[in-house]
Parts: C-alpha cells; sequence; structure tokens
C-alpha cells in the first residue's frame, strides 16, 4: 500500500470535518458560558481566558511551522518517501519543543510582571492568576509537541482523525470546567485538568500516529536538510501568522481609541459575527494544501486546473451563502438578538463588514494551492501588505464616519490579497511542446 493510498479521503468529507473542528470551541463556549458565569463568577471566569489565551498565543508561534511540515510531509507521501516523513516529523518535533519550551520559560519569568494587569483584583485573584498561567507554560508545551501530530493526520488528509481529537479534547476540558464549577472550585483546577486531558490526548495521538505510519523512532532530531527546508517555509507562514494575530487584534484598538468604548463594542460584535464568512470557508477548504501538495508531482495539469476550478465555484458558493444573511438580513438578526437600539447603531456596519469578510473569503481557494506550490513569501508579503492599507484606512475613515467607516476601511483587505491570483495564473498556464499540446506546471 503506498503512503499516498494509505492517507487519502475524501475531499467533502475532509471539509466537512474540517468545519466542525472550527466550530466546535465557539458552541462549546457559547453552551457553557452562562453556567460557567454564574458559578465561577466573572473575575475568576476571565483569569480562565486570560490564562488560556496566553497559551494559544504561545501555540501559535509553532503554526507557522506546522504548516511547512503539512507541505513536505504531503509531499514526500505523494512520492513514497516513508524515511522523508519520519525525518521531518522528528525535525519538526525538535523545532517544536526548542520553541515550547523558549516561549514557555520567558512566560514563566513574566508571571509576577503579568499579575501587575490585573491591578483592582485581589491579592487572592492575582495568586489564582499566577498560579493558572504557571500551569499555562506547561500547557503550552503540550500544545506544541501535539501540534506535530495533528499536522501529520492533515498532511495524511484524515481531518477526521484530527477533528475527532480536537473536539474530543475541547469537550472534555468545557465539561471538566462545568463539573469543576459546579463544585465551587476555581480556576487552578481547572487548569490543572485541562493540562490532563491534554497530555492523555497527546499521548493517544503519538501512539496512533506511530502505528498508522510504522515509524522507526519518534524521538526528536534536528536533521539538517529537514530543518533548512522547514525553515524556509515556515518562517514566513509564522510571518503571515503573527501578523494576522496582531491586526485581527489591531483595528478593535484602534477603533476604540479612535471612537470610544460604547462604538468598539458595536463595532466588535460586528466582526466577530461577520468572521465566520472567512473561517468557514477557510477551514472547509484547508484540505487543499495537503491534497495537492501530495499530487502535484502525479497529476496532470490539466486535472490540477479542473480541481482548482471546482474547488474556487465551491468557494464562491460557500462564502455567497455565508454572506448573504448578514448583508441583507443583518438589522433583523441584530434586532431579534440584541434590540432594536443596538440593530439601530450597528446594522450598516455589519453589512459592510460582512462584505469585507466575503471578499477575503475568496482568496481561499488561491491561498491553500499557493502554499502547496510552495509561494509562502508571496503570500506573507502580499497579507502584510493588506493589513497595513486596511488599518491605515480605518484610522483615515473611522474619525469621520464611526464604525460605518471602520467597516468601509475592512473592504480593502480582500481585493489586494486577491493579486496573488495573478501568480497562480502563471503557475497553472497552458504551453504547447513539439510532442503536441501539452498542459504543464510551470517550474516552481
Amino acid at each position: 500500500m503506498t503512503l499516498l493510498a494509505r492517507g487519502s479521503r475524501a475531499p467533502i468529507s475532509n471539509a466537512a470535518y474540517g468545519v466542525v473542528e472550527y466550530i466546535s470551541l465557539p458552541v462549546l463556549m457559547l453552551c457553557s458560558v452562562s453556567f460557567l458565569l454564574r458559578h465561577l463568577g466573572v473575575e475568576q471566569y476571565a483569569i480562565w481566558l486570560l490564562a488560556s489565551a496566553a497559551v494559544t498565543g504561545g501555540t501559535l508561534l509553532s503554526a507557522g511551522f506546522g504548516d511547512a511540515a503539512v507541505k513536505y510531509i504531503s509531499a514526500c507521501r505523494g512520492s513514497n518517501d516513508e524515511q522523508g516523513v519520519e525525518r521531518i516529523i522528528r525535525t519538526l518535533l525538535g523545532i517544536n519543543l526548542s520553541l515550547g519550551m523558549v516561549v514557555a520559560g520567558s512566560l514563566w519569568l513574566l508571571l509576577p510582571v503579568m499579575a501587575t494587569h490585573l491591578p483592582h483584583a485581589s491579592e487572592a485573584l492575582r495568586i489564582s492568576y499566577r498560579r493558572a498561567l504557571a500551569i499555562g507554560c506547561a500547557l503550552l508545551l503540550v500544545k506544541a509537541v501535539e501540534s506535530v501530530f495533528l499536522c501529520t493526520q492533515r498532511a495524511y488528509e484524515r481531518y477526521d482523525i484530527a477533528a475527532c481529537f480536537t473536539v474530543g479534547t475541547r469537550f472534555a476540558t468545557i465539561l471538566s470546567a462545568v463539573v469543576i464549577a459546579a463544585l465551587g472550585r476555581g480556576t487552578v483546577p481547572i487548569m490543572v485538568t485541562t493540562l490532563i486531558v491534554s497530555l492523555i490526548s497527546l499521548g493517544l495521538q503519538m501512539v496512533t500516529v506511530w502505528r498508522r505510519l510504522a515509524l522507526r523512532s519518534l524521538l526528536p532530531s534536528w536533521h539538517r536538510a529537514s530543518a533548512k527546508e522547514l525553515f524556509s517555509f515556515g518562517c514566513f507562514s509564522w510571518l503571515q501568522g503573527l501578523v494576522g494575530l496582531l491586526t485581527g487584534q489591531a483595528d478593535r484598538f484602534l477603533v476604540g481609541y479612535l471612537l470610544g468604548a460604547q462604538s468598539l463594542a458595536y463595532y466588535s460584535i460586528c466582526v466577530q459575527m461577520a468572521m465566520p464568512i472567512h473561517g468557514i470557508a477557510g477551514a472547509g477548504l484547508q484540505v487543499l494544501f495537503p491534497y495537492f501538495a501530495a499530487r502535484l508531482g502525479v497529476m496532470s495539469i490539466a486535472s490540477v486546473r479542473r480541481k482548482y476550478a471546482a474547488a474556487f465555484a465551491a468557494n464562491v458558493a460557500l462564502v455567497v451563502v455565508l454572506a448573504a444573511p448578514l448583508v441583507f438580513g443583518g438589522r433583523t438578526i441584530l434586532r431579534l438578538w440584541l434590540g432594536e437600539d443596538f440593530a439601530v447603531h450597528a446594522s450598516v456596519a455589519l453589512s459592510i463588514t460582512a462584505c469585507g469578510f466575503a471578499l477575503l473569503g475568496l482568496n481561499v481557494t488561491g491561498y491553500y494551492v499557493l502554499m502547496a506550490l510552495g509561494r509562502i513569501k508571496l503570500l506573507a508579503l502580499v497579507n502584510i501588505a493588506a493589513a497595513v492599507t486596511m488599518l491605515v484606512a480605518i484610522e483615515i475613515l473611522a474619525p469621520r464616519f464611526g464604525i460605518v467607516g471602520a467597516a468601509v476601511g475592512r473592504l480593502v483587505y480582500g481585493p489586494i490579497t486577491w493579486i496573488t491570483y495573478r501568480s497562480l495564473h502563471n503557475a497553472l498556464r497552458v504551453t504547447r511542446s513539439t510532442a503536441g499540446e501539452e498542459l504543464m506546471l510551470e517550474a516552481i
């Protein structure tokens, strides 16, 4: 059995699992927030969110190298290079362990400083915060290692396995938090339980990958050629992820600074409601990355073009379906959910914000196909330019037109990213050979 056959699964099924994985956390949080607020209290709940955010922010540092692993594991899988797969997995383990220890160690040293961010909190609450963050340091390291095995499952197009582990871990974590809160305990026991659940999940994932791929070893290593490959791709992916993390919050800080807290509340809810337009499209179509990365060397360019066209059509249809209710029915949704006053202030901004995320969502197909082609530097530079332009537009328009101006400022991000489709068109262009008309992939 070849490595390609061993990993293959229906793209539609993989897309569905990707969407389920994406929406699982907000759905679980939405279902549990009322109970947790009532039993934990606002302060303990806020501490839990802050500690979890610190862990999430730290683990994002290894996300770029995870994208690189998906690309190169997929490529080795496509060429039936079993030793190459094992080499990349072990090298990524070495990279993520190193990064994880550096970040976790830095966070540990900053614990006393970070506790000062709760200036009006009681001493008992500050102690809980420090302890929760200390546990979060260990949890960060576990998550950095876990990402290696999740990326490996995705590289083998087994989004079902990756989703089952991710959703299962999230469900167990939220359920344990509910039980602990019901027993009258606080954030620290919740973080301890989260760490235990994550360790169990990590162990099961390691066994799953080791057995399925018949690996000889899962000990971290530092293979020079593999590390060079991972860093050459991963550094740009990491930079892009960092810029996305910062700009995802920077627009809200900017609106709050320019317009005040009340306008920020209206704007933030509009962004939160519209963000899934791009998020769900990205989660569903991320399967294109390992699919094409594993097959570019064995598929004809005609087949690549057909599958790309089908994926883009699905991309457009999904974005339209997700955006239409917010663009045309945003006022009604806001009125039913948050009341007439909120709808009056925010409905126009919501419709425009939904258009902005819809325009951004149209770049998903091109983004993942170009990732498979290795054009990560182009993607990173274009996304940085788009993010900076968006923030400048918000700064210019928001003071004059309020949150509607801020929403209009977001419209520029998506169309700027469409520039990458030109590069994709050139990569998939038709050429003519001496043997007759033949479709070829332009050299990368």
